[in-house]
C-alpha cells in the first residue's frame, strides 16, 4: 500500500515536474521568439521610417532646389527682360535724338540754302531791274521828273526846298522840272540847282531836316527792301 503510494506519488511528481518544465520551457522560448520578432519588426519599421524620412528629405531638398532654380530662372528672365527693355528704351531715345538732330540739321541746311537762294534771286532780280530801269531811263528820261515830284510832295511841312540834279539832267529836262516846281502844294521857295557830284540818274531833295535821295540807286534799294 505504501509502495503503491510512493510509486504513485513519484509518478505524479515526475509528471508534474515535466509539465512544469515543459510549460516553463515553452513560455520562455515563445517569449524570446516573440521578443526577437517584435524587435526585428521595430528595427524594420524604424529602418523604413528612416528611409522614408530620408527620401522625403531628399525630395524636399530636390523640390526646394528645383523651386529655387525655377525662381532663379524667373528672376533671371525678369532681369533679362528688364535689361532688354531698358536697353531698348535707351536705343529708342538715342535713335530719336539722332533723328531729331538730323532733322534739325536738315532744317538748318534748308534754311541756309533758302537764304542763299533768296539772296541770289534778289541779286538777279535787282540786276535785271537795274538794267531794265536804266534802259527805260534812256528812252524815257521823264521818269526822273516823276521821282523828283514824289520826293518833293513827301515834304509837306517844309518851307524851302532845293532839287539837286546833275547839270546834264537840267539841260535835258529843264523845262519839265520848271513846270513841276510851279505845281500847287510846293513851297514858294523851291528851285533847282545843278550838282556835278551826283550821277545823271539821281535826284536829291534838300531841306533843313535832311536830304531825300530819290534817284535810281535809292529806287533799287527800296526794291531790295521790298524783296527781302
Amino acid at each position: 500500500m505504501a509502495n503503491v503510494l510512493k510509486s504513485d506519488s513519484f509518478t505524479e511528481k515526475s509528471a508534474a515536474a515535466r509539465s512544469v518544465s515543459g510549460l516553463a520551457g515553452f513560455n520562455l522560448n515563445d517569449l524570446a521568439d516573440e521578443g526577437r520578432s517584435r524587435l526585428d519588426q521595430c528595427r524594420t519599421q524604424v529602418r523604413q521610417m528612416i528611409d522614408e524620412a530620408t527620401k522625403q528629405g531628399e525630395q524636399i531638398q530636390k523640390k526646394a532646389a528645383e523651386d529655387g532654380y525655377q525662381e532663379g530662372l524667373k528672376r533671371a528672365a525678369v532681369d533679362a527682360e528688364t535689361k532688354l527693355q531698358n536697353a531698348a528704351e535707351l536705343r529708342a531715345k538715342e535713335a530719336v535724338q539722332v533723328l531729331s538732330q538730323a532733322v534739325q540739321q536738315m532744317h538748318q541746311e534748308y534754311e541756309s540754302w533758302m537764304q542763299q537762294y533768296s539772296q541770289t534771286l534778289n541779286s538777279i532780280a535787282l540786276a535785271a531791274a537795274q538794267r531794265i530801269v536804266r534802259k527805260k531811263l534812256d528812252n524815257e528820261p521823264e521818269i526822273l521828273v516823276r521821282w523828283a515830284e514824289e520826293a518833293l510832295t513827301s515834304t509837306r511841312s517844309a518851307t524851302r526846298l532845293t532839287l539837286a540834279v546833275h547839270p546834264e539832267t537840267i539841260a535835258q529836262l529843264g523845262e519839265a522840272l520848271d513846270l513841276m516846281l510851279v505845281s500847287p502844294g510846293l513851297p514858294e521857295q523851291t528851285h533847282v540847282e545843278p550838282d556835278e557830284t551826283l550821277p545823271r540818274d539821281s535826284v536829291v531833295v534838300r531841306q533843313l531836316g535832311g536830304d531825300i535821295d530819290a534817284g535810281l540807286e535809292m529806287q533799287l534799294k527800296r526794291l531790295e527792301t521790298m524783296l527781302s
